[in-house]
């Protein structure tokens, strides 16, 4: 992983933790693994989160962002949270993941290289 690349995930690691998740696994694991593995009462929101979030990476990772995140990290325990830290969790991704879905797709123009290509 590129210097770049690990900063991004220790700041992802570090919502994560604010949001009262696993300071050791990232925001989208967390999703992936509510999304799809963990049998939860709450599985529309990770649902609606795993879409905010596997959009605004799509041009570069492809489809299945969270669940390939949770499953390169499935020894990592994730927590659910409280329900005040699922609404933070919830305005963090959507503060974030607005204005990051333009700059991926910036990204992708100006390096065509970079884009997913399945």
């Amino acid at each position: 992983m590129s210097w770049i690349g690990g900063v991004l995930v220790a700041i992802d690691q570090l919502g994560n933790a604010i949001a009262g998740g696993n300071p050791d696994a990232t925001i989208s694991a967390r999703t992936g693994y509510f999304s799809h593995v963990e049998e939860t009462p709450l599985r529309p929101y990770w649902r609606t989160m795993e879409r905010v979030i596997d959009f605004t990476f799509l041009p570069i990772d492809g489809p299945c962002h969270c669940y390939n995140a949770y499953l390169s990290d499935k020894d990592e325990r994730n927590e659910e949270g409280s329900d005040s830290m699922r609404a933070l969790l919830g305005i963090l991704v959507i503060l974030t993941c607005i204005p990051l879905s333009i700059v991926t797709r910036l990204y992708v123009r100006l390096f065509p290289s970079a884009r997913y290509r399945g």
